[in-house]
């Protein structure tokens, strides 16, 4: 990935999250998102920075190589200059050792091709054109050896130039996908850090939405039972019937408290709070599913009650996240008869 779609992603972050985001949008879901795009690039450009670090490894081996055949293809060059020079100085020496070897037969041949006359003369003539062909053939073989091997070392060098030059651009590319990554994770940690801020302020608004829905549904509930000033006298009121408990004590068998939700418990359950749906899928008195429970309990700021079945949770606890959720969506999350 190039720095420039960076750049891209990072602006399209700062655009998203910024204050100046349009009204009803929702800033969760939208850091979400954004943090799925960065994670997604970022496993790519990981990838990326993989493979580069494999062809970087793999140009250092050739290059390597390369420098090894070299140094041994000097090394034969050098051995074979010794051989060749050692071979030429040999020759000369047998040469000068076998004219001069036979002692004074020798001196007289050597004084008779000194005075220019003789057998001896002649021979040293014959014997010295087959000692100076046999160096001038090991100088020809020199040559060609010399040749041959600087030819060899200088395709090697070519290859190895090829090798280095791979090298240093496998180098480079890992190092911009090695910069990149590391801009995507930043840039990743700062998402997900707002995201997590994000999550958190909504809950708290949930909570405290909840807390304000409980409280209004009490002070309805206290004012429906209070006796009216100034009432005529009468026979004493009977017991209220009993009916299932709500919040603090609030019994939902009110009408003034709450008509739909003491509906709702007819209708979805008898009344039964530990009831179960044939499905399974829906549990208690309000047939809660668990995902809906689990968002009420933390709306409601009761965490301990997430992921416990809602048939097994006392009444007050049921009654408790239906009066929340009925006050975060209404009618809305039931579908029964008793919707008006």
């Amino acid at each position: 990935m190039s720095a420039l779609l960076v750049s891209g992603l990072l602006a399209v972050s700062a655009v998203v999250a910024g204050p100046a985001a349009r009204a009803g949008a929702d800033p969760v879901s939208s850091l979400r998102q954004q943090a799925a795009v960065l994670a997604r690039q970022l496993v790519l450009e990981q990838l990326q920075v993989g493979v580069a670090q494999q062809q970087v490894s793999v140009a250092s081996q050739r290059l390597a190589q390369d420098a090894a055949s070299i140094a041994h293809l000097d090394a034969a060059l050098a051995s074979d200059r010794q051989q060749v020079a050692s071979a030429t100085a040999a020759v000369r020496a047998q040469a000068l050792d076998d004219y001069m070897g036979g002692g004074a037969a020798s001196s007289e041949t050597l004084a008779l091709v000194l005075s220019g006359g003789g057998q001896a003369q002649q021979d040293f003539a014959e014997y010295q054109s087959i000692a100076v062909g046999n160096v001038a053939v090991s100088l020809d073989r020199l040559h060609l050896a010399e040749t041959s091997l600087a030819s060899q070392r200088a395709a090697l060098r070519s290859v190895e130039a090829n090798d280095q030059a791979a090298l240093d651009a496998r180098t480079s590319a890992l190092e911009q996908a090695t910069t990149t990554a590391s801009a995507l994770a930043a840039s990743q940690a700062e998402v997900t850090g707002r995201l997590a801020a994000a999550v958190a302020q909504q809950q708290a608004a949930q909570r405290a939405a909840a807390q304000i829905a409980v409280q209004a549904a009490e002070r309805r509930a206290a004012a429906g039972t209070a006796a009216p000033t100034g009432a005529a006298a009468g026979p004493p009121a009977g017991p209220a019937p009993a009916g299932p408990s709500g919040p603090a004590g609030v019994n939902l068998s009110d009408p003034l408290l709450n008509l739909f939700l003491q509906c709702v418990v007819r209708v979805e359950s008898g009344g039964n709070y530990g009831a179960v749906s044939p499905n399974g899928l829906y549990m208690g008195a309000f047939q809660f599913s668990q995902p809906t429970w689990n968002a009420a309990a933390l709306a409601a700021g009761l965490p301990g009650l997430v992921g416990v079945p809602p048939n097994t949770a006392s009444k007050a606890a049921q009654d408790t996240l239906a009066v929340t959720l009925f006050s975060l969506d209404g009618q809305q999350p039931w579908v029964d008869g008793c919707r008006t």
